[in-house]
Order: C-alpha cells, then sequence, then structure tokens
C-alpha cells in the first residue's frame, strides 16, 4: 500500500517491536521513524534501543526516513515538529504512536478514507479508535464526527499545515462558541480542559489540534469499530500512568471494505458524538456517576468479547 506511516518513538523497545508486526501485514513501502531523545544520560540506551528495535523489525522493502532528535524536545515540540517535516514532504499519511497498536483493518480503512475524502476540505482526518458503546446500534461503518482520536489516526497535509500552534487560543464564549447546542456537562468539562491548556497546567499537542479542528467547523471520520489498543498506561507512559483507567473501548468486531458511509451531507453526529463524550471522555476521567461505574464494571465482567 502507498499510504506513508509516521511512527513516533521514544524509548520503549518493546512496545516499537510489538507495534512493527502490527504493520507487517500490511507492508507500508513508506515509514517515518521520528524520534525524540533522552533527557539525561540514564534514558541514552533506552531511546537507541528503541531507534534500532524499530529499524530491525522492518524486515520488507520499504523506504525509512529517520527524524531523530539529539535532545529530549517533550511530547509536544517532538510530535509537532515531526509532523511538519512530514507533511513538507507528503500529501498523506497515517500517524501512530509507539504505544498504539493498529488491527489488521486499520491501515486499509485510513488509506481508503484518505482517498475517498481527500478532496473534501471539512474531513480533517481519520480516528482508529470508536469509543462507542457497545449497544449502540450502527448502519454504517463509520460516522462523522467532531472528535478526532488520535490513538492511530491520518491526515492530509493540507489540514496539517494550515495549522500554527503559536497562535492557538480559546474562545472567550468557551465549548459553546464552537457549538451553541452542547449539553452543559460537556460545555463543563472541555472549558475545564482548556483552561488548564490555555494557563500551561496541560502541556500537550492534541487538545490545541483538535480545539483548532473546532474552530474551523471541520470533522473526522470515526470508524464503527475501534481499530488501535493503547499498550501504553502504566508507570512508563508520559502522561496516562493509570494501568486501571477506563477508556470506553466496547467495539471490538472486523471491519472490512466495502466500507458503508452516512447518507447526506458531511456534518458530525451529535447524537452519537455526545455518546462518545460520555462514554470515553467522562470515563477517562472518572467522572461517571459511582452508580454507573459500577454497573459498567459488572456489565463488562460478564459480557463476551
Amino acid at each position: 500500500m502507498n499510504v506513508p506511516v509516521v511512527i513516533f518513538l521514544y524509548r520503549r523497545p518493546e512496545l516499537v517491536r510489538q507495534l512493527v508486526g502490527c504493520l507487517r501485514m500490511d507492508r507500508p513501502n513508506k515509514i517515518w521513524l521520528v524520534a525524540d531523545g533522552p533527557k539525561g544520560p540514564d534514558e541514552e540506551e533506552l531511546c537507541q534501543q528503541t531507534r534500532q528495535a524499530a529499524e530491525r523489525e522492518i524486515s520488507w522493502p520499504c523506504e525509512l526516513r529517520r527524524v531523530y532528535a539529539g535532545a529530549n524536545l517533550g511530547l509536544r515540540r517532538r510530535l509537532e515538529t515531526g509532523l511538519d517535516e512530514v507533511f513538507a514532504r507528503e500529501p498523506e499519511a497515517v500517524v501512530l504512536e509507539e504505544d498504539c497498536h493498529p488491527t489488521e483493518d486499520f491501515y486499509p480503512f485510513c488509506s481508503e478514507m484518505l482517498a475517498k475524502y481527500r478532496k473534501h476540505p471539512e474531513v480533517a482526518g481519520i480516528s482508529g479508535n470508536c469509543f462507542l458503546p457497545r449497544t449502540t446500534e450502527m448502519s454504517t461503518d463509520y460516522f462523522y464526527s467532531r472528535y478526532l482520536h488520535i490513538w492511530g489516526w491520518a491526515t492530509w497535509a493540507r489540514a496539517w499545515n494550515s495549522y500554527d500552534p503559536r497562535r492557538w487560543f480559546w474562545p472567550e464564549g468557551g465549548f459553546r462558541a464552537y457549538f451553541p447546542e452542547a449539553e452543559e456537562k460537556e460545555s463543563r468539562y472541555w472549558n475545564r480542559i482548556y483552561s488548564r491548556v490555555s494557563t500551561g497546567k496541560i502541556q500537550t499537542w492534541d487538545y490545541p489540534w483538535i480545539s483548532y479542528l473546532w474552530s474551523r467547523g471541520w470533522i473526522s471520520i470515526t470508524p464503527s469499530q475501534n481499530l488501535v489498543a493503547n499498550r501504553g498506561f502504566g508507570p512508563d507512559a508520559t502522561n496516562t500512568r493509570d494501568e486501571s483507567v477506563e477508556v470506553g473501548i466496547e467495539r471490538i468486531k472486523t471491519l472490512r471494505a466495502p466500507y458503508r458511509g452516512p447518507a447526506g451531507g458531511i456534518h458530525a453526529d451529535s447524537s452519537l458524538d455526545r455518546q462518545v463524550f460520555c462514554n470515553h471522555y467522562l470515563q477517562t476521567e472518572g467522572r461517571l456517576p459511582l452508580v454507573s461505574r459500577f454497573l459498567r464494571s459488572i456489565r463488562k465482567r460478564w459480557q463476551v468479547v
């Protein structure tokens, strides 16, 4: 397949080996390895092992591009500068971090959606994640969403290159400046998040990027099944160190072409987005009511995956 893949590396060689193994069936013909540097001497060996693991595991004919930092840039700067370099040369790409491991359906889905929506500027990217509840009935294989999930995703140079993180802002009217119909709990949640981003209490790249898409009125493609597993939760993670965190991944069936898309125009499905918000964002932050969390744990214990 011809869509380039970008893999962001840091210091977890075993996760990188597993990730490349997930891509072996797809055999993408170009891979960008974008690596952050060590924070100090104690990380130098791990960072080197991680880069070597990625290069060694790519065993099929493939053009390999290396963008390796000599010193630690931090997650936000590494992601932003890495994608800047990639999209200065590539019209589109699939993006994975070392702990985001795709299913065999992920790369074909992203490749077809990149081709199908290439000339639709209102579509900013393709998510690899689906955080809808298992009980949600779907008549299509994907839907349009306000949320671009980044545990495995894809986008075009036309979207990324229009974004300048130095000019990022959060509107005075908050979340409802973008989504006037939003429920109060959703508005409070995002205003709280972006207040922390604005004051520097949260240092990450994805929140500013996603809110930029909101400011432009752009949407993303979300599959009806989850196509990427985040294997990085734990003590070595950059952000989420709690291995028991509930992320709302429940839909893990196969998703094969031909893909059935939504009828009508290209606009976010607000009903499905509300379900994603409750099933993923509230749950990840641990803000579901105690009774809801208890019932969810009971359902998950008795459901067969």
